[in-house]
């Protein structure tokens, strides 16, 4: 299971609207302001994602949650967006070139048509096999477990 902390942004009838923001890896290094990758990722703004998601829990808004996504379904919404369109940009290029005997010029228009139709097919499939993510747990407030642990 993909794990990440979200926080709650609104709470609707049944579900709850969970915002999380997406880390970049850089920061973690001290070559980060000399970094290509690292003066980057600075100039960029930090995205940030939404999920409306089914809940029976009582939550409120700001509150923090542990949300998941499945191993299985991040393996085939990887699959379905890399590897399939450069599978049929594989097979296109063998179909003109082999197939049909086309040279260069062949060979890469089939590549270019292959991986179209591999893009666009992806694209079609992925909404019917998008995988929303679920609620793990509610995690407690940060201030309330300090000030807990302080009267005890």
């Amino acid at each position: 299971m993909i794990e990440e902390i979200a926080t709650v942004s609104a709470v609707y009838d049944g579900q709850v609207e969970v915002v999380c923001f997406s880390k970049s890896a850089c920061g973690q290094c001290k070559q980060n302001s000399n970094c290509g990758t690292g003066i980057v990722s600075k100039a960029l703004p930090s995205r940030d994602h939404r999920f409306v998601i089914a809940t029976d829990l009582a939550l409120t808004v700001n509150q923090q949650v542990r949300i998941g996504i499945p191993d299985h379904s991040l393996l085939r919404s990887v699959f379905l967006v890399y590897l399939f369109p450069l599978l049929l940009v594989l097979a296109g290029a063998l179909l003109a070139s082999i197939g049909l005997g086309m040279g260069d010029g062949g060979t890469i228009l089939g590549a270019a048509i292959g991986g179209t139709l591999g893009f666009v097919l992806a694209s079609r499939w992925s909404g019917q096999l998008a995988t929303e993510p679920v609620i793990l747990a509610a995690l407690l407030p940060m201030t309330n477990v300090a000030y807990e642990a302080e009267n005890s």
